[in-house]
């Protein structure tokens, strides 16, 4: 089994054994003045991420072109721009907290064979003398909103329950030129350009919190989720270590996030994954 295969196998496994525990959690006799008691904490983060990119798109065919299938990965080693940001309310043991994510990639790749094309007869083979000279863009974002539920709170150690929804929109446009011995092959194929610009909805469950270590500033902040919904399968986890101080904290974090998409779609698969560097303000 693949490990993307595993992943797909063990988060679909987990999703629902998480959703009940969540249910359960929450189903927890409490009045509303317990569950809101104190006063309303905020937080907000900002980031600069460094993701590497992997995934795989079939662009269409406009009309009498060339469908054109390539891996991002080996494309886009490029970024242009990443950024994060995240804002959290809370009050007693209930909160909301909303991230966002922009990306915005573009590479150039001369003399590359990883690019597959097909035509109304099926697939094109590119003869062993051509090449392409390809252009990919890769530019959206990533938007969450969840509930927080508090379900530990201890000085050492706590941890959070999330469960809301996540919207992702990317817009990938290719352009491609066949270069050297195209032989006989059909003007529609030596060059070409399309745009697909997906958008999904996903409900996704999870839990985030942090654990201090020993009785000084240092901290080690972590999420996870799991969803599901206009993707076959979503999912991201975070991991970091910082250092807290009266106003916020610094910290430096490694960041996953994965898409898993239905038969069909133009856009099979896609993972940014990369370290991330943050400074928090709380008031």
């Amino acid at each position: 089994m693949s490990y993307r295969a595993f992943m797909m196998a063990t988060c679909r496994s987990f999703f629902p054994a998480a959703l009940a525990l969540a249910l359960s959690l929450l189903a927890t006799p409490a009045s509303a003045q317990d569950l809101t008691a104190g006063n309303w904490q905020f937080r907000a983060q900002i980031y600069g991420w460094f993701p590497t990119v992997s995934g795989e798109t079939t662009f269409p065919a406009s009309t009498g072109g060339a469908t054109a299938t390539v891996d991002a990965d080996d494309y886009l080693d490029n970024l242009r721009f990443a950024f994060m940001g995240s804002f959290e309310a809370r009050k007693g043991k209930l909160g909301v907290l909303t991230d966002y994510i922009y990306l915005d990639f573009d590479a150039e790749k001369g003399g590359s064979r990883n690019l597959r094309l097909s035509g109304p007869l099926g697939q094109i083979s590119i003869p062993a003398g051509a090449s392409a000279d390809v252009n990919l863009r890769l530019r959206g974002w990533a938007w969450s909103l969840v509930g927080t539920y508090t379900a530990i709170e201890k000085p050492q150690y706590e941890m959070q329950l999330v469960g809301g929804v996540r919207y992702l929109k990317i817009d990938t446009t290719i352009d491609w030129q066949l270069r050297g011995n195209i032989g006989a092959l059909p003007q529609f194929a030596v060059s070409g350009a399309s745009t697909v610009k997906p958008d999904v909805w996903d409900a996704v469950i999870g839990a985030r919190g942090r654990m201090n270590l020993g009785d000084g500033n240092w901290f080690v902040p972590y999420y996870v989720d799991v969803g599901t919904g206009q993707s076959d399968l979503t999912w991201q986890a975070m991991i970091g270590f910082g250092y807290a101080f009266a106003w916020g904290e610094i910290l430096g974090a490694y960041r996953h996030l994965d898409y898993d998409f239905s038969s069909g779609n133009a856009l099979k698969d896609l993972t940014f994954s990369g370290p991330a560097l943050a400074i928090g303000f709380r008031w």
